[in-house]
Order: C-alpha cells, then structure tokens, then sequence
C-alpha cells in the first residue's frame, strides 16, 4: 500500500479497507477445485429415511444411538471415484459394524453392513472385518476413539485407522465403475453410542491424499484467520496499555505508521477497530467448522493451562467483545457451536501421560462459564440441551499403548476371601520392587487425575453460583443448574417407560455423580459456616422429610415408599397438613428463641435446618436429592461393574499359577505338553499384564480412597434421611423408594466393589458403620410402611447377607435388646405375603455351625471348584459363625406367645411340605423325560427349579432342627395345646422325608445318581445330616424323660415309621441295593463334617428306636375300634366332635384344619367350638 494510501486511511474507511484485504486473501487462495466423484447435497448427514431398526438420531443428525438389535444407517451422500474419508467418534465399546455400503444393500435386525455383497465394515469389538464372510483384522477399540473409514475408489481399497494409526489395508477387493456408489454406513447393536464426522467440522486424524466427505469452507477460513490475526495483535498491543501515545494499532505491516486514535483515547480507539473486526467476523462464527477451526485455537492463545483454577483475564475480555459488538443471534449460534466443539473435542483427544489436552480444554471451558453472561446462557440453553455436559466430569481413560508406557512392570496379588485361611507365598525382593513401583505409578496417576477432576470441580462451582441474579425475578444460575440437572435425572431414570431416550453412559454418570458429591460437600461446610449453624455441616447432611411430602423438590413421578404419592396425599391428609402447622410454629418458637440469650433451663424444640427459610439451604438439600438419585440410576451400577476388571485379573493370575506349577511338574520327556503349558503360561501372563495394567488405572481413578469416601459420605446421607424420616410416623411412607435401594446398593459397593482394593475396615469408625447399618435393615425388615414388596424383599436379601459374615453379625448383636428383639419378632411373624426363602435363610445363617453336622462352608460331597448351592452368592460361603445370642432371643420369643409361636410352627411345617412335594414332583417329571428312548433335552431352568426346591427343603428341616433345640417345649410340654399335634405333623414330614431319600433303587437315588448337569448339590448327605439333627434333639438331647417318651409315643404312632429308614443313616439298607448304589453306599460316618460324638448319638437313637419298637407296651398307635378311626389320616381315633354339626375327626387334623378354616370338613357348617367324647371342650 503507498504511502499516500497510509494517509488517507483513518477510522472513517478502515471498514473498505477490511473488506478489501478480506477479498484479495481469499482470491489469493485456490478455490476452484473440483470435487469428482461424489453424489450429495452440500450438507452431508445421516439418512433417516434408510435406516433399519430402532435408532434415535441427534438434532444435527450426526450422533446415533441404537434401540433395536441390530440397527443399520446410512448418509444421504455416496462417492464413486477418488479417495474419502469420514470419522466416527465412538461413545461406546460394544458390537458394531462400520464402514460402506451400496444403494443395493438391504440390511435387516440380523444382518447390517459387512453382511451383504457390496458392503464392508470393521468391527473393534470383536476384532473382525466383514464383507458377507469375516476374517480377524484390527485392534480392539473403546470409548472416546476415533475411527477413520477410507476408501480408495482408483485403487478398490478400504483401510481403517484407529486414532490416526493405520490398522492395515482391510480390502483390496472393493468393486467399482458404472453402478457403483458408495455410502458411509455403521450398523450397531442394543444400545450403542457413536457420532459422526463428515468433514462438518476439522477431522482430528486427516489422511494425506484423502477428502472428507462434507467439503470445508475454505474462503470463510481464510477470512476468519485474518481477522482473528488482527484480534489477536490487537489486543496484545492494547491489552495493557496505559499511555495513550501507544495506541497506534498495527493490525498489519503496511498500516504500521497509521495514527488511529487521532482525539480518542486508546480504549475508545480500541473499541472501534474490535467492532470493525467483529463486523465482518460474526458471519463467520455461526459455521461450525470455523468455530473449531479459527475461534478455538484464538482463544487457547489466551488461555494459560499451567494457571489451573485461576482467573484467565484476557480470555473474559474476548468475551465481553462477543457480546458486545455480536447479535445476540450469532453470539449464540457461536456458543453453541463452541461448547460443541469443545466438548466433541475433549471427549475424543488423544490421552497423554500428563493429561495436556484435557488439561487445555477444561481450563477454557472453566473461564467461558466464568463469564456470568457467558455461563447463564450456556446453563439455560447449551448444557444439557446442545452439550452433554455430564462428558465435562469424565476423565477418558488412556489406551493400552499409554498404559504400557506408564506402567511397563507390573504387580498383581490376588486378594484373599474373608474367613480365607489359606497362606500367600512369601513375598521375594524382586515382588516387593516390583509392587512399590507399581504402587508409587499408580499414586502418581492419581495425582495427575486429580488435578484434572480439580478443573472440573471448579466448573461445577461457577455452574452453581447463586448469587449472580441482579433482582428477584432474574433466576440465579444455581437454580437454572438445578432445574436442568433434575431434567437430566428425570430423562435417564426413565429410560425405556416411554419413549426411545439416549441414556448418559454409565462411565460419565459415576464420573459426574463423584464430581457432584466433592463439591455438595464444599458448598455444605460453607454454607454451616456462612450461617453460623453447627448443625448443617456435611456430616450431618440429610434431606429432611418435609420436603418429600410438601412436593417442595421435584421427585418426578418416582414410588414412595407408601404407594403412589397421588394416594397418600389423599389419606394422610390431614397428617401433613397439621405437620407443616407444627413446622411454621416451631419456626416462631425458634425464632422468638433467638433474640432472648438467657431463658429457662428447658431448651425449645430445635427444628431442622429445612425448617429456616434458606434459599440457598434448599437448593443444598436439592442437590444432595439429585447426587442420590444419580448414585441410584448409575452410577453404582458402574462401580460395580468395574470389579469385573478385578474379577478377571484374579481368574488370570490363578490360571497362571496353576500353569506355572503344572509347568515346574512336567516331566522333560513330554515334551510335547510342555511346550503347550509354555505356549499357556506366555498368553496367562500377557493377559494378566494387560489386566494389572488396567487395574492399575481403575485403582487410581475409580475404586481410590476418596471415592470410596464420597459413597460412604452418600451412604451415611441416606442413613441419616432414613433414619429421621423414619420417625415421623405415616411421614415416612412419602419418602421416595430409591433412599432405601442406595442405602442397600451403597454398602454393597463399599463391601464387594470397594473392597478389597480400598478395604472395608480401613473407612472411618467401619465398626460404627456396620452398626448403624444394623439399625437400619432391623428396623425396616418389617416396616409396615414399605409397601412395595421388592423393596421388601431387598432389604430382608440384605440382612440375609449381613448376618453371614462375622463382623457384621457382631454388629447386629450389638444393637440395643430391643430392637434386636424387634427384628427377631419380625423374622419369626407367619411367612405368608413376604419372601419367607430369604428369610428362612437369615435363620439357618444363625444356626449354622450349631446344627448336626453343619459346620460346612463346601457341600460335602462336592469339590469346592465345583458348584456349589449359592443361597446368597458368595455371602453362602462364609465361615460358620453361629450367633448364641439370637437363638436366645428366639426361644424367648417363641416362649411368650404360644398362639404366635404356633403360627410361626404351621407356616414352617406347610412350607416344608410344599417345597419337598414340588422337589418329589420334579424328580419324577425329570425321570420320566429321561427315561424316553428318544434323545431328550432337558430344560436347564427346570434342573434349577428343582435344585432350588432341595435347598429350599433342607433349609426349612434346619430351621426345625434349631427350634427343637433351643426351644423343644413347643413340641414336647403337653401343657401347650397345640404341641402334641405339631409333634404329630412334625414325625409326618419327617418320615415322608426318610421314606423318599433313602428307598434304594429308587426316584431320589436313580436322580442322585444320574449326574445330571445342575442337580450337583441334591445329595443324600444335606437332607439326611438335617433330618438326623432333629432326631437327636428330640430323643438323645431331651431335657427328661417325659420329653423323651413323648417323643417316642408320637414316632412310633406315625403309620409313616420305618426304622429301616433311620438305620439308613450309618449304612443299613431298606430293600434289594442295585449294583450302581452298592458302589456309593451312603453312611454318615465316611463324612469328616460329623464327629464322633455326632456318630456316637446316632447310634444311640438307632438303639433306643430298635428297642422301644420291639417293646410294643403302649408305645405303638393306639388303634380304636371299627368305625371310630379319623376318617381324614386313618392314622388316629376320631376323639373329636364338633359343634354344632357333630362330626368328628382325630386331634391332629382338626388342628391343623383350624389354623386356615373354620368350617367342618364334610358340611362346611361353621365350628363354634370341639369337644372331646365326655363333652369337656378341647382349646385349640
């Protein structure tokens, strides 16, 4: 530009001159090439109109979520010549098949890309490429990877890359010419996740000589860098300008001597060259792939990551000028477009060992939301509505090439069981080397973690800033935040009820639930010390119940724990009416409180902090409601889905170990064999190392010390909720039914997810936690407010697991008489309408290792690496640890309502009866399928089924057995009116259980037998060691005499009696044995879990049985004469009459027939009462 041209420049015309340097740049640049070989509209989207399956496509119809089996689609543009590309940007890991297809193609929900003529695709999942037939190709993928699909029209090729690294040339076979056009097109299974990139916005990984598919806006670039160029020099000269001499501007070479300030000060010049530049700017910035392209790189020269949560000022002051000198139309078209792409980009950046590009992303989104205009509109119309913002709390994890980088020697240690005896081997100084260097890398990947996570806290806190509202009606940005979060909540939790909805990830809903609970637990502690209340801090932090009856917190529409929220507002009223009067009164009486320092001795009512009108308290409480609703709708499913990692490490090292012994046993000669344990043991290790490595990772972002505080901090909340709500009366059934279920998931992540990499023990006053927990499942294993019965059936689950381990029973044991006695009472009630399997369980669990024979943790007969029964999974397995105390408790229970005693008595016994007569049932059905010439299949649930009945059988006989010994008064003290007829019923079962098990060549001996797949723990041995124990109770361990001819009478009264039967117990025989049965002849004395005082007493029944039955004086049934026998057993006299239709039946079966029904059995007339022979009335 000349010289004279300089002069006559000024501010009046620099708005030409822009103008005109903006069109000689980009005339300068070489636009003019043409695309060949491609078919499409100039946006290239997804099609939905060639989609197969249910898919649920994003608003810019370039992000896919599949609800279907296998969903197919395909873009609405094709190539035919040349070299393209796209790139996919994987949300998810699973089955998916990705790459082109023809317009021929058909794909249906079994068949997608790769599975026709003409189309191909690579799978990452499962290590395939597929063009109709597959061969193994690729490496494995994850979330947050780039793949790159490319095809060489001219050559016929297809190569995919996996983060800018060729996996190799996938197809060299690819037809072309006339007919032929090529789509981009991904197929997925149920609920994959993934985006796409057709050249919409820069590719992260180009490939030199390859096109995207969406061709980028070169010219709107060109002009965009020039003038970010401009900005940029602009405000470095300016920025900091304090005389206004220096404001002559140079925005480029040739206007270097240009005096544009003239009479203006520097900042009134500056604003006018800024608004010039933003004239011609703004257009610009309402493209996304200038966004991404210029804006982003302008504003990271401003940024300065190494500044962590500090303020970024320059940063704010590009802001200001958006918002100044931008429409708002275009400063938000723009801001969208930024979050966008800063999030597109911070989900999909390669991860480096020090965290640099989420490092640089976090800190600009931190100072974008630091701007308050900035921030409010972002919270009201980008963040979870454009933006997944919940991506912003999620650390993408580094991929295996990373972790190998990182932790190139590795250490593992498979944690040893509770209760596991069994030693380690000694640890050598290669092993301890090797573990501190793991350890120390794993505690500095922490540390980088949490200076990531720190970003990301920080974003939270500007996000919940709740004083930035200039008036009343102006919303603040916490209470946008909160609405929009609840919203959030409200959508994953109702996933699937009514329509198709995209889920948050589960990774991200952990990430996001963690990052939630660090900063609710800040802001609490500020807000107790900001309002001078001791009693809000966060260890003490809880939702008080008014605001789940008030509706004051938007609970969506979510059960309670009484029912639907609709019902109880209608029948409790008046209930939370007079308590929000109480509420309002104790608010004056607090109040009136205040102002008088010295009053009466006698305190007023303290109320809860909910109870003071605080804005800023509520919208606490409402964030700790939402941290809890997302701990229950994700993330514990996440945290303990991670274990699995654990889990497989552990399988790993095990097989390697056993490799490595079998390998140092191997004799040289076979040579053969060992080099295929050599070949084993090299592929255990390999997988072992990926393994460690990966726990290695998880040990530091997921399963640290401070997670594992932020669920014990979420867990005490709900505790404490529980535990207030709890004794509001009716107040509790408004509480929402997800308190109880994190309550429960909460101590499970913490005991099995956790532990054993963060311990159980290690969290503070772990014994005060069992304890409380205690408190909670004893008093809600019954609560009559619960009204769901899966709720129910949890809770009773969880204290069936609870009592199986030593310190958590020591728990329950410790809890005030009372309410252990509460709890007792509860287990004890009739099992009618409630999970009696679950809790007859809870009942064996605290006989066990009490009962004959019953010290076992593996059946017997089994092999512990075979199945076992799993009543409870793991928690079955446990050491015996008998609780004397309980069994006390129940004794005493029993004892002091003979009618509630009774009751307990008959459901155990029908309960018995019913379980062996389906277990009899279903061994007959299976004989019978098996039995079949024809080739039978039989179903394995139906094996399970009836296994399931066995256990259920020899549960229910130990529960007999434990009340015949801590409590034989119920069966043999004459003085309780119902205890000779149990006694009666209870040698019936008994015999029937005898007669069925141990008949040779018979249904339950051919099943035994049999071997068949899932019937591993029937087996004489737990049924028979049961029966057995309830024998010797009654006769060898009766407390007298009387007891024991009682006993006696009774047994051999039973029609059902064979002694053969019981002398089957220590090898006798009740018939003709086949050949099979004589090679596993069954007795209890070839069995180490029965001692021999256990043996010595069986022999002694046996004895006393032989010569009580030879005796024959007055034992035996006393039979009547003709006519007189019961007509309903035939088994005793009919010494009943009832009033008043007169008809009779023996003692036994009007007993038993009276506890459901009260009408005769012949006329159905109703019983007023029954009488004996003499008239004298029989009180049952």
């Amino acid at each position: 530009m000349s010289q004279n041209t300089q002069k006559e420049l000024g501010i009046h015309n620099i708005a030409a001159y822009l103008s005109r340097a903006l069109d000689d740049a980009v005339s300068s640049k070489d636009l003019t090439t043409r695309r060949e070989g491609i078919l499409g509209p100039e946006n290239t989207l997804l099609d939905i109109s060639a989609n197969v399956g249910v898919l649920l496509v994003e608003a810019d119809m370039l992000g896919v979520a599949s609800h279907s089996n296998f969903s197919s689609i395909r873009a609405n543009t094709c190539v035919f010549k040349g070299k393209w590309l796209y790139e996919i940007l994987l949300g998810s890991s699973g089955v998916m098949q990705l790459g082109w297809c023809t317009l021929m193609c058909k794909f249906s929900q079994e068949e997608g890309v790769g599975d026709t003529q003409d189309s191909y695709a690579y799978d990452g999942n499962r290590l395939r490429k597929w063009n109709v037939k597959t061969l193994r190709y690729g490496e494995p993928w994850q979330p947050g990877d780039v793949i790159t699909c490319a095809i060489d029209l001219d050559e016929g090729s297809m190569t995919f890359y996996r983060n800018g690294r060729s996996m190799g040339k996938a197809f060299d076979n690819v037809r072309t010419g006339k007919g032929y056009g090529y789509f981009p097109a991904v197929s997925m299974s149920f609920g994959e996740t993934l985006r796409v990139n057709f050249g919409r916005t820069p590719l992260q990984y180009p490939v030199e000589g390859y096109e995207p598919i969406q061709a980028a806006p070169i010219g709107e670039v060109v002009k965009a860098d020039m003038l970010f160029g401009y900005l940029e020099r602009l405000m470095s000269g300016l920025l900091d300008v304090k005389n206004p001499s220096e404001a002559a501007v140079v925005l480029s070479a040739d206007m270097e001597h240009l005096n544009l300030t003239g009479n203006r000060s520097s900042r009134g010049t500056r604003l006018l060259l800024v608004g010039h530049i933003f004239e011609n700017l703004s257009p610009l910035l309402t493209t996304a792939y200038v966004v991404e392209k210029c804006l982003i790189p302008f504003l990271l020269t401003f940024c300065d990551p190494s500044a962590g949560t500090a303020e970024q000022p320059h940063l704010a002051q590009v802001l200001e000028y958006m918002w100044t000198f931008m429409e708002d139309f275009e400063v938000n078209i723009c801001l969208e477009h930024l979050l966008s792409s800063l999030l597109q980009i911070y989900r999909f950046a390669p991860v480096t060992i020090d965290f640099t590009d989420q490092h640089t992303y976090l800190t600009l989104t931190l100072a974008l939301v630091r701007h308050e205009t900035t921030r409010k509109y972002l919270v009201k119309s980008v963040f979870f509505d454009k933006a997944k913002f919940p991506m912003f709390m999620h650390t993408k994890p580094p991929d295996e090439r990373l972790l190998a980088e990182l932790m190139p020697d590795v250490w593992w240690n498979v944690p040893q069981k509770e209760d596991d005896e069994s030693t380690t081997p000694e640890e050598t100084p290669d092993m301890k080397m090797k573990r501190e260097t793991y350890q120390t890398t794993c505690q500095e990947l922490k540390r980088k973690i949490t200076e990531v996570e720190n970003l990301q806290v920080e974003i939270l806190r500007c996000l919940l800033n709740g004083r930035d509202s200039s008036s009343r009606k102006e919303a603040s940005t916490r209470f946008i935040f909160l609405h929009k979060f609840r919203e959030f909540l409200k959508e994953n939790m109702m996933v699937g009820r009514t329509r198709p909805t995209q889920q948050c990830p589960l990774p991200v809903m952990r990430s996001f639930f963690h990052r939630i609970i660090r900063i609710l637990q800040t802001m609490w502690e500020e807000h107790a010390v900001s309002s001078s209340r001791t009693d809000t801090d966060s260890n003490g932090a809880y939702v008080p119940c008014k605001h789940f009856s008030d509706n004051s917190i938007n609970i969506f529409d979510v059960q309670r724990h009484g029912g639907l929220v609709s019902h109880l507002n209608k029948i409790h009223r008046d209930v939370v009416s007079r308590d929000s009067d109480d509420r309002r009164q104790q608010q004056q009486t607090s109040a009136a409180s205040s102002v008088v320092q010295n009053g009466s001795s006698v305190d007023p009512p303290k109320p809860e902090p909910s109870q003071v009108v605080d804005d800023d308290f509520v919208s606490l409480v409402e964030l700790l409601d939402g941290a809890v609703i997302l701990y229950h709708i994700g993330a514990h499913k996440q945290i303990t889905k991670t274990s699995a990692f654990r889990d497989t490490l552990n399988e790993y090292v095990t097989a390697l170990r056993e490799t490595e012994v079998k390998l140092a046993a191997c004799p040289p000669e076979m040579s053969d064999v060992k080099e295929e344990l050599q070949r084993a043991e090299s592929v255990f290790r390999e997988k072992a190392t990926e393994q460690a490595r990966n726990m290695g990772w998880i040990t530091a972002a997921v399963y640290s010390g401070e997670k594992q505080k932020d669920v014990h901090w979420i867990f005490e909340v709900v505790l404490q909720t529980i535990k207030i709500a709890s004794g509001r009366g009716v107040l509790f059934s408004f509480v929402p039914e997800y308190y109880v279920e994190v309550c429960l998931s909460c101590y499970n992540a913490l005991r099995t997810a956790f532990h054993p990499t963060q311990p159980f023990m290690a969290l503070p006053e772990a014994d005060k936690v069992l304890q409380r927990f205690a408190c909670f499942l004893a008093n809600h294993f019954g609560d009559a407010r619960i009204v769901n019965t899966d709720t129910r059936d949890s809770i009773v689950q969880s204290l069936a697991c609870y009592v199986c381990y030593a310190n958590s029973l020591a728990a329950v044991e410790a809890m005030p008489s009372a309410l252990i006695q509460k709890m007792v009472h509860n287990l004890l009630a009739p099992y009618e309408n409630r999970s009696w399997a679950q809790t007859n369980w809870i009942l064996v669990r605290l006989w066990k290792g009490d009962g004959f024979g019953f010290r076992y943790l593996h059946l017997p007969h089994l092999l512990p690496a075979k199945n076992q029964t799993q009543e409870i999974g793991a928690a079955s397995l446990q050491k015996p640890n008998p609780s004397k105390r309980l069994q006390q408790m129940i004794a005493a229970d029993l004892l002091q309502d003979n009618d509630y005693a009774t009751k307990f008595l008959d459901t155990i016994l029908n309960q018995l009866n019913w379980t062996f007569s389906e277990f009899v049932g279903m061994l007959q059905e299976l004989q019978t399928i098996a039995s079949r010439p024809e080739r039978n299949i039989i179903d394995s649930r139906q094996l399970k089924i009836c296994a399931t009945f066995f256990d259920l059988a020899v549960g229910l006989l130990r529960v007999i057995e434990m009340v015949v010994a801590v409590v034989p008064e119920l069966f043999l003290d004459w003085s309780k009116s119902s205890a000779e007829s149990l006694l009666a019923r209870l040698f019936q079962m008994l015999c029937q259980v005898l007669n069925r098990v141990t008949a040779k060549a018979n249904l339950f001996e051919n099943i035994v037998y049999s071997g068949m797949p899932g019937l591993e723990s029937v087996d004489h041995f737990p049924i028979l060691s049961a029966v057995a124990g309830v024998l010797v109770h009654l006769f060898m361990r009766a407390k007298d005499d009387t007891s024991k001819e009682r006993a006696i009478a009774a047994l051999l009264a039973e029609p059902g009696f064979q002694l053969s039967s019981i002398e089957f117990l220590l090898g006798g025989t009740t018939g003709p044995a086949s050949a099979r049965a004589d090679t596993r002849h069954f007795t209890l004395k070839k069995f180490k879990e029965i001692n021999e005082e256990e043996i010595t007493e069986v022999e002694s029944l046996i004895t006393y049985l032989r010569i009580q039955q030879n005796k024959g004086t007055g034992l035996a049934r006393q039979t009547s004469s003709d006519g007189e026998d019961c007509t309903i057993c035939y088994a005793h006299p009919a010494t009943c009459i009832f009033k008043p239709c007169g008809h009779q039946s023996c003692r036994a079966c009007i007993f038993h027939h009276l506890m459901s029904k009260k009408e005769c059995f012949f006329c159905k007339a109703r019983i007023e009462k029954v009488v004996d022979k003499h008239g004298n009335t029989i009180k049952l």
